[in-house]
């Protein structure tokens, strides 16, 4: 039978999970032992909430934060936090520490081994591939799958097939603040944007849901597919793919296609000697496999707005081959009208070529590679091989054409009586990174429930430092949210300071907003940092990972006596809870 904690439950009410409820009222305990260290007294009804922040922005985000944490631990403040809540790359760093279950006291060697980690390079391609041939079978692949084998795994190091759910005992024990991640539904934010509440969706090692519409799935089936609340079948969804999903947003759209496009070619290359025996076996095989290809040069072609005109002739060359098919009269037909088109009809046209292709060509693709009953047992299974790499290639353009990210199914599909009744007609949800919307998970903490009393925030973004407050006020204005007012302090984004406090009256939280790179921590340099450390960068030497640890602890150890006098203050005077119904 199953351990009570895994049966699969769907919680469609107010309030925080039984969880999280108990692992933060055991963290109050941890929290009070802290305060009486750094000398303040107070009782467990008058412990503040403390809440740290990490935004996105890739590899930088992932080592800044841990350096950060490093020094929040050195200074005697991590044990005063209650939340700890990632966007993107910050949710690299968090997931991996918190595979051990005492990570906050052992923070000083896991940084030691979490630093050699990213310095020596341990990704296999051979890995990257065998996940994506096993995800491209299921019928909701996407581009996070892509992206959780071929980039993050690249970055981090190392591949995790543990679940967010195995995370509880470190969550639970008081050791270690409570952990939220952050992501946001594909489609709301394409049609209402980052301020609608429902938005945002949020997971913690015990539930997965839309923080502002009170709507939740036990984390162990999140990604399972459900009907009316029942359970229909169940899938997993490992640490890396959850990696994937929270940062898969590290650069502009041509950026990203490009990477594609190239790891795509890569993958390749490892099957590239079965692949001329499928090629020599089945020549519309190579056609298919060539053109697919090609059409994501074209359609990097209309993102950009670049000439077309090589790949045009290249495409046309090998669909040549086959005579005058309908995938070659489409083709000339937008070549011919390419000039005419804006560029979404351009993106769009490509997706038509793409499924004329299919049409013609990948019926009987399978088929064609693998003859019955004709080769050796050992050939026929290299080439079945062959067909689970080219599926691979197939999926992954189509979802580039249809730009297919995080697509998972509803728990919530069908159910009665859910409010807003949309969420129980969409099937199929497409959850994306977080920094999308807000760069910084503020609508995860400044809800009824978590009452945020003190909100740090570590801005590890690229371009404007004050970004990601700026949207958190004006989500908050919207949403008639207590929030300070942040137009009375002069916002330089290109020489910052390192430490800006943002208070209002008592019934909204005190904001303590840290940009990455100041006028403190690298006078006169702050662009040269920005420049270096660009956010899609997939590695950084050593040194530089040693210095970027630096620059995120100084802006802690810098500010010491702000945030224990911040902390005091709270206690002192405590806000007002302005609770909601």
């Amino acid at each position: 039978m199953a351990a009570k904690d895994e049966v699969p439950s769907i919680r469609q009410s107010d309030g925080l999970s039984e969880g999280e409820i108990k692992a933060t009222h055991k963290r109050k305990q941890k929290v009070m032992m802290c305060l009486e260290k750094l000398g303040i007294r107070c009782e467990q009804n008058q412990v503040p909430n403390i809440v740290v922040l990490g935004s996105g922005g890739g590899l930088r985000a992932m080592i800044a934060m841990l350096g950060t944490l490093v020094e929040l631990k050195n200074q005697n403040f991590l044990d005063a936090v209650t939340y700890l809540c990632g966007v993107s790359g910050s949710t690299w760093c968090m997931s991996l520490l918190y595979e051990n279950r005492r990570w906050s006291e052992k923070l000083m060697s896991l940084e030691e081994e979490i630093y050699e980690n990213l310095s020596n390079s341990s990704w296999h391609i051979v890995k990257a591939e065998e996940y994506l041939e096993e995800a491209a079978k299921d019928e909701l692949y996407s581009l996070t799958d892509f992206w959780t084998a071929c980039f993050v795994y690249q970055i981090v190091q190392k591949f995790d097939e543990n679940e967010l759910a195995d995370h509880k005992e470190a969550s639970e024990n008081g050791i270690n603040p409570y952990p939220i991640y952050a992501a946001v539904d594909k489609d709301e934010l394409n049609e209402k944007h980052e301020t609608f509440p429902g938005t945002w969706f949020e997971f913690t090692p015990h539930e997965a849901g839309y923080t502002a519409l009170s709507a939740f799935v036990s984390t162990r089936y999140f990604g399972s597919k459900f009907e009316k609340a029942n359970l229909k079948q169940k899938k997993k969804k490992c640490i890396s793919y959850m990696q994937g999903l929270w940062g898969s947003a590290p650069a502009n759209m041509d950026d990203i296609i490009k990477f594609i496009r190239d790891t795509l070619n890569s993958l390749m290359q490892v099957r590239a000697s079965v692949l001329s025996i499928a090629f020599k076996r089945n020549p519309r095989t190579f056609t298919s496999y060539q053109s697919v290809l090609l059409l994501l040069d074209l359609y990097l072609c209309a993102v950009r707005g670049s000439d077309p005109k090589k790949v045009f002739e290249k495409l046309m060359s090998v669909l040549s081959e086959e005579g005058q098919s309908e995938s070659m009269k489409l083709c000339i037909a937008i070549r011919d009208s390419w000039a005419k088109k804006t560029r979404e009809e351009r993106m769009a046209s490509c997706f038509e070529l793409d499924k004329q292709i299919e049409k013609e060509f990948g019926v009987h693709l399978r088929k064609g590679i693998i003859p019955e009953g004709e080769l050796p047992p050992s050939e026929a299974a290299a080439l079945g091989s062959v067909w689970d790499a080219l599926r691979v290639l197939y999926k992954t353009v189509r979802c580039v054409l249809t730009w297919k990210w995080g697509t998972i199914h509803n728990f919530l599909y069908k159910c009665s009586n859910i409010k807003p009744s949309y969420l129980g007609g969409k099937e199929i949800l497409s959850l994306i990174d977080a920094g999308l919307a807000i760069n910084s998970a503020y609508p995860l903490v400044l809800g009824p429930y978590r009452q945020a009393d003190l909100i740090i925030s570590f801005d590890f973004s690229s371009g404007d430092p004050f970004e990601t407050i700026k949207k958190a006020a004006s989500y908050c204005q919207k949403n008639h949210i207590p929030f300070p007012n942040i137009k009375d302090q002069k916002m330089d984004e290109n020489n910052p300071s390192d430490c800006y406090i943002f208070r209002g009256d008592k019934s909204c939280p005190t904001v303590m907003h840290f940009p990455l790179f100041n006028n403190v921590n690298c006078p006169g340099k702050v662009e040269d940092y920005r420049n270096r450390f660009s956010t899609f960068s997939m590695s950084f030497p050593g040194e530089a990972i040693k210095d970027l640890l630096k620059k995120a602890q100084l802006n802690v150890s810098n500010n010491r006596d702000k945030i224990l006098k911040e902390i005091m203050q709270l206690v002192l005077s405590p806000r007002t809870k302005n609770l909601q119904n």
